[in-house]
């Protein structure tokens, strides 16, 4: 998977996860059961879908709960870069390297003339999808699952089954905020095995490129 696909995929997924919501919806408001949903019948919602999954994508909406998992993955790779490192650094000049992410572009640089590393990136952007893609689920459900609820009371007649739906999309919720807890643990662990890697093979280099930072 290239990082050209990855991002392609980040602004596809989030527009389809809102166009099932639309469908959904849609579908229940014409007194519609699950079997005779037809996607092909909500054309127009799969553009107005994709507009808002742009939308969300440059708002960086996933931020609110990729962020604080980037930064346990990003301090990982910096701090496992510094233990590799085998000269004597002071505290300002630690600090000063992990709040630079010119120490990350030392990984970076690594793995792109490393056909081995090259490989082994491949499952990690896999996993970077699966971790986006599962902080997209978490929010959209939550909010999805909001409009169903409110339009129970707005919709009388028809507040049995929003309040179902609202259930159910609260459920997957939890589903996929856990999915994205195990995706963070896997891109840890990938993260270890290419600097383990980086360690066994790189570690003259990772120190040269260090004392030229510093």
């Amino acid at each position: 998977m290239t990082q050209t696909v990855l991002k392609s995929l980040r602004v596809l997924i989030p527009g389809l996860l809102i166009y099932m919501g639309f469908v959904v919806f849609f579908s229940v408001n014409e007194n519609k059961e699950i079997d005779e949903i037809k996607l092909g019948d909500y054309n127009w919602a799969l553009v107005v879908a994709l507009v808002f999954g742009g939308l969300y994508h440059m708002l960086n909406v996933r931020h609110l709960i990729t962020n604080r998992s980037y930064k346990q993955i990003d301090l990982n790779i910096k701090n496992s870069l510094l233990k590799i490192y085998d000269g004597q650094l002071s505290d300002d000049e630690r600090k000063k390297l992990i709040q630079n992410n010119s120490i990350k572009n030392i990984f970076y640089k690594i793995i792109d003339n490393d056909e081995s590393l090259k490989k082994k990136s491949q499952q990690v952007y896999f996993n970077g999808l699966f971790w986006t893609s599962t902080a997209d689920a978490f929010i959209i459900s939550i909010i999805s699952s909001l409009i169903y609820f409110i339009s129970a009371f707005v919709f009388h007649d028809l507040k049995t089954v929003f309040i179902s739906w609202s259930s159910i999309l609260l459920l997957l919720t939890g589903i996929s905020y856990f999915l994205h807890l195990l995706s963070i643990n896997s891109h840890i662990k990938l993260s270890n095995d290419q600097l383990s890697y980086i360690e066994q093979h790189y570690a003259g280099q990772v120190n040269q490129y260090i004392n030229e930072l510093l």
